[in-house]
C-alpha cells in the first residue's frame, strides 16, 4: 500500500509540559485535506487567470509585431 507523503504528520517536538516525544505518524482525513483545498482555491484561479492574461498579452505583443514587421 502506498501513502502519500503529504499524508502523514511529523510529529516530534515538545508537549505543553516541555517534555521532548518522539514523532508519530499520523494520516490526515480526507475532510481536512478538502478543506485545505478548498482554502487554496480562489488563490489558485487568480494565479491561472494572471498566467493565462499574461499569455494572452504576449501573444497578442507578437502577433502585431509579426503583423507591423510584415508590413515594411
Amino acid at each position: 500500500m502506498v501513502i502519500p507523503i503529504d499524508a502523514i504528520r511529523y510529529g516530534a517536538g515538545f508537549d505543553a509540559a516541555g517534555q521532548w516525544h518522539e514523532p508519530q505518524a499520523g494520516f490526515v482525513d480526507a475532510e481536512e485535506q478538502r478543506q485545505a483545498a478548498e482554502i487554496l482555491a480562489p488563490a489558485r484561479g487568480v494565479a491561472c487567470g494572471l498566467l493565462l492574461s499574461a499569455a494572452l498579452w504576449v501573444g497578442l505583443a507578437a502577433a502585431a509585431h509579426a503583423l507591423l514587421t510584415m508590413l515594411r
